[in-house]
């Protein structure tokens, strides 16, 4: 429906939906009178270009995708979603007629195979779809909503203790030693710790600026995943080490890719491979492993000796963030330097406040 939005220089601004749903201004005009009747006139044009509700999910997709306003990668993983499972089933399939039991004996059915996470990925890409559909003014309602979707089961998170990380230091093969210490002593994402320029490394004051993040499957920087750049303080220990680091290999330049959003640093990486890349995930992730299968904490033949077990890069954030809480870092700050959007997200280190729970022993006696 057409509407009028009052300037402030008192004039009247004609507002209408176009037939993509998207918010559309026809001009400003001396009276309310004038700018309602623009905004019906450009809105009845509008109509007349909207694609009929019969429209099959496969050609209402085609348009969808074009408007999309996602990054890159999203926009990659989603188009894998789409030819692998929405449109086998959806395809063919008018939007008018697509139909809430529908979709939910299709979750019940064709995607019960995937892992839940996946489940909700696919439902939410449809979802979408049908969202924009609505706002265009095809549906009424969006079909893809109120679904029982399976339950994601807790995440396999490891939380390693100081023990463990120095077990794990003593056996890793040196050529990661640096990668390891950048990561378990900045809390960092894989992508931000390879992004990490030394324009946004301060010594001094032993920071470090989260500022961008190395997209690798589309060979560009770009912002954090929150998209809000944080600072991150690091430890004396860390920041000896990139010192260190920096006399031995010099600021370097920044490496030939793009920088999206943003002006590209004067300097290279702190991390950086062959032709000043970012360096390679896969062997990094291979040699953590064998150093947690390698490393054992625990007095030598005791019986509490025991061997650490495999570790995942991402343990290694999990591990900073829990260090933290156990330190008395209130929760809210240690979601602020994780980058987190959402405090709930970072409720799940909350548990590792538990090294705090001596006091309330000793007051229950």
């Amino acid at each position: 429906m057409a509407w009028t939005e009052r300037n402030r220089s008192k004039t009247y601004r004609a507002m209408y939906r176009d037939e993509n749903g998207k918010r559309r201004s026809a001009g400003s005009f001396a009276t309310e009178k004038q700018a309602l009747g623009k905004a019906v006139a450009a809105e009845d044009e509008a109509r007349k270009r909207q694609p009929s509700s019969d429209l099959t999910w496969r050609e209402w997709s085609e348009r969808w995708v074009r408007s999309r306003k996602v990054e890159q990668s999203t926009a990659a993983r989603d188009e894998s979603r789409i030819e692998n499972h929405i449109m086998p089933r959806w395809g063919d399939v008018p939007l008018s007629k697509i139909r809430r039991p529908d979709v939910q004996a299709w979750v019940d059915g064709d995607l019960s195979a995937l892992a839940p996470s996946s489940v909700r990925k696919v439902i939410a890409v449809l979802g979408s779809s049908l969202r924009a559909a609505m706002n265009a003014g095809l549906l009424s309602t969006n079909e893809a909503t109120a679904l029982n979707l399976p339950p994601i089961p807790p995440s396999p998170e490891r939380w390693l203790s100081s023990d463990e990380m120095d077990a794990i230091r003593a056996v890793l093969a040196e050529s990661y030693l640096f990668t390891f210490e950048v990561l378990a002593g900045s809390g960092a994402r894989w992508g931000e710790a390879v992004g990490l320029h030394y324009d946004d490394v301060d010594l001094h004051r032993k920071t470090i600026r989260i500022r961008w993040a190395w997209d690798r499957r589309n060979h560009l920087m770009k912002a954090p995943k929150t998209r809000q750049a944080r600072t991150v303080p690091i430890s004396d220990r860390l920041a000896e080490l990139i010192q260190e680091r920096l006399d031995d290999e010099g600021l370097g330049t920044p490496p030939d890719v793009e920088y999206q959003g943003g002006r590209r640093p004067l300097y290279g990486l702190v991390l950086r491979g062959a032709n000043g890349l970012p360096i390679n995930p896969t062997s990094f992730a291979h040699g953590l492993t064998a150093a947690g299968n390698a490393a054992f904490v625990g007095a030598e033949g005791s019986k509490d000796r025991r061997r650490v077990g495999a570790v995942r890069t991402h343990d290694l954030r999990h591990s900073w963030a829990s260090s933290l809480v156990q330190k008395g870092v209130p929760i809210d700050t240690v979601s602020k330097l994780l980058g987190h959007s959402n405090l709930v997200t970072t409720q799940r280190y909350a548990d590792a406040a538990e090294s705090q729970w001596d006091a309330v022993r000793n007051a229950l006696g």
